[in-house]
């Protein structure tokens, strides 16, 4: 049920990607209103500044130099950073908090509201094998992704607005496992230790350079189970993508050209990278997991990142691995011209 507040966050997401591309194409200069300005990073109080529109060239102001492209929220502003825009601000804690309103609808109605019991801890090892697990990982990095972009379009300095991005994610998560614990399912510690691991996903990669060389992509084909009430589930409630664990699998994609030694990356695609996949089947009967090897894209490498807009569409579809080459290495052997 975590992916459904990931697919809400990255519509929302997207549609303020769109504004802000729009807005900031049409008027470049729109986002200096106002004076005071937030120095660089999160440690220097010091580099708190005031913009002179006399003296500073207002095309530079703001500007960045990626320093690892391709990777979410890693870009270091050179001049000095924008003012915060309050109005967005205000907005993006609006429409994230709308956000979280209706899914907890949705959940309240789905999962919790015929199923409450005495708050307790209940951990399942078994279910899903682990791809419930790593579905927590993926949809809390997807969430600190996006709240972290929606932050910024609000022109709130890159390293706040990570740690904010992290903590929404984890804020919003940690309400999900304490309804869970007023349930039948009860809090899973398991699942919590998961969803802290995404949330802070970002800022690892942030501050740990070397993790910017993997991410973690989703690819999907509906199961038989996608629309069926019975089986794995809850009372009432049919199978959705979210939880349809038989028709998902889990990629971690390595971008080759970052570690090879230097006489193969001179020859080696920029954009191409390696994955290793791992899905479960036959959730509802006999379950076994399934193992891949493939080739994936780095869609930073693929999509010009001559505007922020674009450089984001890169970032964000770097959470899906796309129809592909890739081959079965467990159970047994099947190679795929396409796989998804």
């Amino acid at each position: 049920m975590r992916h459904l507040a990931a697919a809400a966050a990255l519509v929302v997401g997207l549609g303020l990607l769109c504004a802000y591309s729009v807005e900031a194409q049409s008027d470049p200069t729109s986002a200096l209103g106002g004076s005071t300005v937030l120095g660089l990073g999160i440690d220097s109080v010091e580099a708190m500044a005031t913009v002179d529109s006399n003296n500073v060239d207002s095309s530079a102001i703001g500007s960045v130099v990626p320093e690892h492209r391709g990777n979410p929220g890693l870009e270091r502003e050179t001049v000095c950073a924008l003012p915060i825009r309050y109005g967005r601000l205000a907005l993006v804690g609006g429409t994230l908090t709308g956000t979280m309103i209706a899914i907890h609808i949705y959940q309240q109605n789905g999962w919790w509201k015929d199923n409450r019991a005495a708050f307790h801890f209940q951990e399942d090892l078994n279910y899903g094998l682990w791809v419930d697990k790593i579905g927590h990982f993926y949809g809390a990095s997807v969430e600190a992704f996006i709240a972290t972009k929606a932050f910024r379009w609000a022109d709130v300095p890159e390293g706040p607005a990570l740690w904010l991005g992290s903590g929404t994610s984890l804020l919003f998560q940690s309400y999900i496992e304490i309804q869970d614990g007023f349930s039948a399912w009860g809090f899973d510690r398991v699942d919590f230790a998961f969803d802290v691991a995404g949330a802070a996903w970002p800022l690892a990669q942030h501050y740990v350079p070397p993790l910017r060389n993997v991410d973690l992509k989703l690819s999907y084909h509906p199961s038989p189970l996608l629309n069926n009430p019975g089986g794995v589930g809850f009372q009432g409630q049919q199978h959705l993508v979210m939880d349809d664990y038989e028709g998902q699998t889990f990629w971690l994609s390595v971008k080759m050209n970052n570690i090879l030694p230097p006489n193969i990356e001179s020859i080696w695609p920029d954009f191409l990278c390696l994955a290793v996949g791992y899905g479960a089947r036959d959730i509802t009967g006999q379950p076994y997991s399934v193992q891949y090897i493939g080739l994936d894209l780095d869609m930073t490498k693929v999509i010009p990142d001559d505007t922020w807009f674009l450089k984001t569409l890169g970032q964000a579809l770097n959470f899906i691995r796309l129809p592909l080459p890739a081959v079965r290495i467990y159970p047994d052997v099947v190679w795929y011209g396409l796989y998804f």
